[in-house]
């Protein structure tokens, strides 16, 4: 059973709760027809200004049917402040949260895997996200 290792991401838009697309990296996972995903662990990240939240979760969809199978949340926890430039005021001070789990998920062959993401009340300022999922591929 050859291993995989999928990362996703995602990106909040100032002004925008929900997450969209981060330019050169998927936000889904198509699970090969007549193979099934094993999932053993998930590791997930997301900074946003300070202040705020990200709440995560993966969407498991039956593509033929159009519709979510189940849903797995990524609880984060808060990790530290920071800022990516320290000696430019004008940088943007984020929050950074992340989470390692172990887990065991089976997910058949054609399902999609999608990375979702949501934020709080406040809204501003740009924000990203990731997760990675390792796993085994399985006939």
């Amino acid at each position: 059973m050859p291993a995989v290792t999928i990362p996703l991401a995602g990106y909040f838009t100032s002004g925008y709760p929900v997450m969209g697309s981060l330019t050169g990296y998927p936000q889904t996972y198509d699970v090969p027809a007549g193979q099934d995903l094993v999932i053993e662990s998930m590791s997930a990240f997301a900074g946003v200004p300070k202040g705020q939240s990200a709440n995560l979760w993966l969407d498991v969809a039956d593509e033929k049917k159009g519709q979510v199978i189940v849903t797995y949340f990524i609880p984060l926890q808060f990790q530290a402040t920071y800022s990516v430039n320290p000696t430019n005021p004008t940088t943007p001070v984020c929050d950074w949260r992340s989470m390692n789990h172990a887990l065991r998920a089976h997910i058949s062959g054609g399902m999609r895997i999608y990375f979702q993401g949501m934020r709080g009340l406040k809204v501003s300022g740009d924000g990203n996200a990731g997760v990675v999922i390792t796993g085994l591929l399985q006939p």
